[in-house]
């Protein structure tokens, strides 16, 4: 077995009770979860943790599976070895810390002023442009999709309110 793979299994029997303890216990143990919480279609205040413990779970375990799969067919030793590999360019690298800036710009700034629907426009619009497209119209047209499709799906299907911000505040008076 590489060494990359055997590194890669004890991160997961170390991460994998960590994510269980997480789950199980911190979760129950620090966020409440009131009896009569909102409306019977609003979700619970530990649904993204939960979440979140679920999707790192169901991570580890699709990995093992492909491990698995690598030990059946005799193909373990031609999984790529990320340790290993270079750790990027410089323009690699200056891409990601202007995504980092500006998503936690987004987080920190653009939500609380303009409130989630106005900023998510600004970032999905701006993400987009990022990505390659030229056309302005059609950057804004992928946001206001992109907006519309969140407000439906929180706000109409899921009960679920999200910052107003600011500006929200000042207009609704």
């Amino acid at each position: 077995m590489p060494a990359h793979v055997r590194v890669e299994l004890w991160l997961i029997a170390i991460l994998l009770p960590l994510v269980a303890l997480f789950a199980l216990w911190f979760v129950p143990l620090s966020i409440d979860a009131p009896q009569g919480f909102g409306a019977d279609s609003e979700i619970s205040p530990r649904f993204a943790p939960y979440l979140l413990a679920t999707l790192m779970a169901a991570a580890m375990i699709g990995r093992l599976i492909q491990i698995g799969v690598g030990v059946k067919r005799g193909t373990l030793d031609d999984f790529a070895d990320d340790m290993t590999d270079e750790l990027g360019t410089a323009e690699e690298t200056k891409r990601g810390a202007v995504l980092n800036f500006v998503s936690n710009l987004y987080a920190f700034a653009l939500i609380p002023i303009l409130g989630f629907y106005v900023a998510s426009f600004c970032m999905t619009a701006y993400l987009v442009r990022r990505l390659g497209e030229k056309r302005l119209w059609m950057s804004a047209l992928i946001a206001v999709a992109a907006a519309a499709f969140t407000y439906f799906l929180f706000e109409q299907l899921l009960s679920v309110r999200l910052p107003d911000g600011m500006l929200g505040d000042v207009l609704e008076g």
